[in-house]
């Protein structure tokens, strides 16, 4: 249920998608985590690992090890660390994002794969493309979300 001024609109879980890029495709997969019954998720260049992205990140930047407290924040919103509704997910990330590493994408397309024991997964990986959204990935999320069972 959403309530915007004075009135409510009724949605069903059921119908929504979560879509998001970047930091939108990180706030999509910690929704997608939490939720059930959402429809589906399409993560693009963003992770659905977060303490392995968040070590990356501090990697890159040199900024040492992750604090223990921060840590056990971290690790309560983290999919990885979360059974995952049975919705499908498309993922789909360039090899060469200097912004997001594709570790975090791959590690959560594990988990599914291995851990959750999914097969209404995939994980699309775009040779040469950095951390943007390409024409080709806009077509394959288009052919994704007309697979959906609206």
């Amino acid at each position: 249920m959403i309530r915007v001024a004075q009135f409510t609109i009724m949605i069903n879980k059921k119908d929504i998608v979560l879509v998001g890029s970047s930091m939108g495709g990180f706030i999509a997969n910690g929704i997608f985590a939490r939720q059930s019954k959402i429809l589906g998720l399409a993560n693009i260049n963003g992770s659905g690992s977060f303490v392995l992205s968040e070590r990356l990140f501090r990697k890159k930047d040199d900024l040492g090890d992750l604090p223990l407290a921060y840590l056990e924040v971290l690790r309560e919103y983290d999919p990885v660390d979360r059974t995952n509704f049975k919705s499908p997910v498309l993922m789909l990330h360039g090899d060469s994002d200097t912004v997001i590493a594709i570790e975090g994408q791959q590690d959560y397309y594990r988990h599914l794969k291995e851990v959750e024991k999914r097969s209404n997964v995939e994980l699309k990986i775009y040779k040469n493309v950095n951390h943007q959204f390409t024409p080709e990935m806009v077509s394959d999320l288009k052919a994704w979300l007309g697979l959906l069972p609206y």
